[in-house]
């Protein structure tokens, strides 16, 4: 019997060492594989096997055990004593995002306001005050976690003046109808 082929040393695992082997950033182990799930983890056997950790018995096994699991712990449990790869975590977005989110925003809404001369101010004055919000919102969060503030600063300023043009440009509208 090959050293690969060798049976567990204490005999029959039992289902709590083997709920323990499955990695918590997975979730839990009662969830029901899929059939992604199910391919995913026979081409990670596939990976093992042709780099020479299972032999084509254990191989042809562990893939009839993956194909019919009916759970994500029963794949698991076909990638027992196999090393895999952590999982990969989101990475978490930068601290300038939300000010990002209101210079963008500032800057589409005085853009609008400028090239239609104040006329489209029905779409340049929500996107102003949007601005205006983020940019806000954004700069006291950047001061509370101790982050550069520069676009929410800007994104700030854009969405007060394009929201003081955007009102300016509404009561000229006003009058030039109140006028006929």
């Amino acid at each position: 019997m090959s050293p690969r082929a060798r049976p567990h040393p204490h005999g029959e695992r039992d289902a709590l060492s083997d709920a323990l082997r499955v990695p918590p950033d997975f979730g839990p182990s009662n969830t029901r594989a899929s059939d992604a799930d199910r391919e995913r983890t026979v081409a990670i056997l596939r990976g093992h096997w042709g780099a020479g950790r299972l032999s084509v018995e254990e191989f042809e096994e562990r893939c009839s055990e993956a194909w019919q699991a009916h759970f994500v712990g029963d794949l698991w449990h076909a990638m027992r004593e196999l090393p895999v790869a952590a999982p990969v975590r989101p990475v978490p977005l930068a601290n300038s995002t939300p000010g990002t989110l209101a210079l963008t925003v500032g800057i589409v809404g005085a853009t609008l306001l400028v090239i239609s001369l104040g006329l489209l101010f029905m779409l340049s004055l929500p996107l102003s005050v949007t601005a205006w919000v983020c940019g806000r919102q954004a700069r006291h969060k950047a001061v509370l976690v101790g982050a550069p503030r520069g676009m929410a600063v800007a994104g700030e300023t854009l969405g007060i003046v394009g929201t003081i043009l955007g009102f300016l440009a509404f009561a000229g509208c006003a009058a030039f109808i109140s006028a006929f």
